[in-house]
């Protein structure tokens, strides 16, 4: 859940301790004793070091997160997606946020439920709701979709079938929406 924030703390605490320390060091060149200018340089980055975290984080954020166009899974440098993508996934789409991501792509039915079967062969045991006891191939309502996936603006699909992967004790997971009229499968997952 706070895993977003971990690369900017780690990036402000860095240079804001590097710049503490070439203030430190630099003091002689201004005629100031090293203590002062440590003190001094030391509650400087106290208090700048939430503006500068937000500043790094927004930085980072438009690049990690936002939409994002691959032809392929192995295109997709992000294991908390990957993890959750077909092998034989073609023309991604992905929106990507912090405590998740949905994806567009073309895959074939019976490619999709060979991936799930894999999955739940190797993580079933340990999934939070068995797969019997989720909705796995039926169908779904067109305007629960475009509800879902509202934000995206994707186009509707026009006979969804719903699919889940294993369920996590702690309830991240994907959601798969599959339309055999023209073989896109969109997705939703959700990871802490």
């Amino acid at each position: 859940m706070l895993w977003p924030l971990v690369l900017p703390f780690q990036i402000t605490i860095s240079l804001l301790m590097a710049l503490v320390a070439l203030l430190t060091a630099l003091a002689p060149v201004v005629k100031w004793k090293r203590g002062k200018m440590f003190e001094i340089s030391l509650a400087f980055g106290f208090l700048a070091f939430i503006p500068s975290c937000m500043g790094i984080m927004a930085l980072i954020d438009s690049q990690r997160f936002g939409i994002f166009q691959y032809h392929s899974p192995s295109e997709v440098n992000d294991l908390r997606v990957a993890r959750y993508l077909p092998a034989k996934a073609r023309s991604i789409t992905l929106k990507k946020f912090p405590a998740g991501h949905y994806a567009r792509y073309a895959i074939s039915k019976a490619d999709l439920l060979s991936y799930l079967d894999t999955l739940w062969d190797n993580d079933g045991p340990h999934s939070a709701i068995s797969r019997d006891q989720l909705r796995d191939g039926e169908p779904v309502p067109v305007d629960y979709i475009d509800h879902v996936f509202a934000d995206v603006k994707w186009p509707a699909l026009k006979n969804p079938i719903e699919f889940h992967s294993p369920i996590e004790s702690d309830g991240g997971g994907a959601t798969y929406y599959f339309d055999a009229t023209n073989e896109i499968v969109y997705h939703r997952a959700g990871y802490w």
